[in-house]
């Protein structure tokens, strides 16, 4: 794929130099026409006025094939990210189709103990809760980019909604520990649940993914002023600061998927800050300390 977007870059810049070689060649011969045809300070404005118009030519030539090279620069980029992205959703999809498969022939296979049935339903069943948001994040991400995710609001209070979330057993077994901080009173939000649900768990996972084991991760929820205050915060790797706005870019994944640790397809970050913009909200990337990520979101209360 590379290959063929390099394929316009070298045809353009190859017809860009026969303008302007031809350009040089049209100028010099004119210059020896009006030299036979004309002289003095006639022949002085006539170049003048060549050299201007010619001068402009090579200037509007020149910007059109910069802003044409950026575009191309651009797609061969989004390119990469595209195949970094279907790298990594096979591997995101495999894996759990596989475990399952290996725990139904298991079961099928071999008398096992009630106990131990439950044991292997139990992790299929976390398997196919993960297999089941990895394919929703891609129909969330669809939606967004065609414009065509609708805001279902209600009124929902965030303290259950954040409680209901971290007791999911997919987030118990993580050896993460997670903390939730949070005012006294319940924190009510005019918003999309399924939403909010989504901005939520893309943004836990994204925390325990890049945290090591038995480290500490923060959920605080503030209300102030008719704003709704929520951060989730790490003591992860951190994201350098040249990376922070480009995290949020579709398919965008920090360093390369060949040689890269942790697996992701770029998408949950991507959806976060759609989905926050959606509600009129806003999202800040700042730096934890000593170490790790903090996602600053805020929401107006409508």
């Amino acid at each position: 794929m590379r290959n063929t977007i390099k394929k316009p870059i070298i045809i353009f810049t190859a017809l860009l130099s026969y303008i302007v070689l031809q350009s040089i060649w049209w100028l010099r011969n004119t210059w020896n026409l009006y030299q036979e045809i004309y002289g003095g300070e006639v022949l002085q404005r006539k170049m003048y006025m060549l050299i201007g118009e010619g001068a402009v030519f090579l200037i509007i030539l020149g910007l059109g094939f910069f802003v044409i090279y950026r575009a191309i620069k651009k797609e061969m980029a989004l390119s990469a990210q595209q195949k970094n992205f279907l790298m990594a959703i096979t591997h995101e999809l495999k894996t759990p189709i596989a475990s399952i498969k290996l725990m139904l022939q298991t079961i099928s296979s071999r008398k096992l103990e009630q106990e131990q049935i439950q044991d292997l339903s139990k992790k299929a069943i976390d398997d196919s809760d993960r297999l089941n948001q990895l394919v929703e994040n891609i129909l969330i991400a669809t939606k967004i980019d065609e414009r065509l995710y609708l805001l279902n609001k209600e009124e929902i209070s965030l303290n259950h909604l954040i409680e209901k979330l971290i007791s999911n057993s997919a987030f118990q077994k993580t050896h993460s520990i997670i903390f939730f901080v949070k005012n006294d009173s319940e924190i009510l939000l005019n918003a999309d649940t399924s939403g909010m649900i989504s901005i939520i768990t893309n943004l836990l996972e994204n925390a325990i993914k890049y945290s090591p084991e038995r480290s500490e991760i923060t959920i605080s929820l503030t209300e102030e002023n008719k704003i709704v205050s929520l951060s989730i915060a790490d003591t992860g790797e951190g994201i350098p600061d040249e990376e922070k706005e480009n995290i949020f870019v579709k398919f965008y994944r920090i360093g390369n998927e060949n040689t890269r640790k942790k697996k992701g397809t770029g998408l949950g970050l991507f959806i976060v800050k759609n989905l926050v913009l959606l509600h009129n909200g806003s999202i800040e990337v700042k730096n934890n300390s000593p170490k790790g990520t903090i996602f600053a979101l805020q929401f107006p209360k409508n």
